[in-house]
């Protein structure tokens, strides 16, 4: 009997194909760690959502008076600055209430002479690119209510298409658009509040992805590791299809 499962033994070690099990383990132990990966962003998405909601319920600070260690996304702020209207970033790809137009974006230059962005909301874009918004346009100084912003920036990485003003721009990340007006921008953007004067409309999120997007993600890359495993046993063990030949 001793024999007999020896010899059963010996035969399954055969069956195994050496680098089919090389490949089945690479890309188990890969698609396992950006499930765990993925469970990662859900709990810091949910940790900003939180933090979010605690921060809406402080007093309304003058930004001029954080640290910038007290950027945080979500606080609520009040900015005074010089507006300059000649210089305005329209964000592209937005849609707002199955419309398609921009995020209109202007730099703001606070008394110490700190320049940074403030997102004023959607406009509805045009027919064509030829054919830009019609921006409201602000007072030269302004004293405005919002929230800070930051993000991991989506699309900084694209190049800039387009010249003259309003411009269109892939991203709203302060450190391309400083390559844009020559100047330094503060690592933030302000999204102005529902109810200052000078908003538009807009449907902001904390978060582009949710903690339960994530989560669905991380479910994915688990069933994606269990599923490969499965075949490798499957057609190694069972139909002997891993062996060489």
């Amino acid at each position: 009997m001793l024999e007999s499962e020896k010899a059963r033994s010996t035969l399954i070690r055969a069956q195994i194909n050496p680098r089919l099990l090389i490949f089945t383990v690479s890309f188990a132990c890969l698609f396992v760690y950006l499930g765990f990966w993925q469970l990662d962003r859900a709990q810091v998405k949910q940790q900003q959502i939180n933090l979010s909601q605690q921060l809406a319920k402080e007093p309304i600070t003058a930004f001029e008076a954080l640290k910038p260690e007290e950027w945080i996304l979500g606080r609520r702020v009040a900015v005074k600055g010089a507006i300059d209207n000649d210089q305005v970033f329209l964000l592209d790809n937005v849609v707002l209430g199955g419309q398609v137009g921009f995020e209109v974006l202007h730099t703001l230059t606070l008394a110490d002479g700190r320049t940074m962005l403030i997102n004023r909301g959607f406009v509805s874009g045009g027919a064509s690119r030829d054919q830009l918004p019609e921006v409201p346009r602000l007072k030269d100084e302004v004293n405005a209510l919002g929230s800070i912003y930051v993000s991991e920036w989506a699309n900084q990485g694209q190049a800039f298409a387009y010249d003259g003003w309003p411009r269109i721009v892939p991203t709203q990340d302060p450190r391309r658009l400083a390559e844009i007006v020559s100047r330094p921008l503060l690592p933030v953007v302000v999204r102005l509040a529902e109810q200052d004067i000078n908003s538009l409309p807009r449907n902001w999120r904390v978060t582009v992805m949710t903690p339960q997007q994530h989560q669905g993600y991380a479910v994915q890359w688990f069933v994606m590791a269990g599923t490969l495993l499965a075949f490798f046993a499957y057609f190694t063990f069972r139909t002997g299809g891993g062996a060489e030949a």
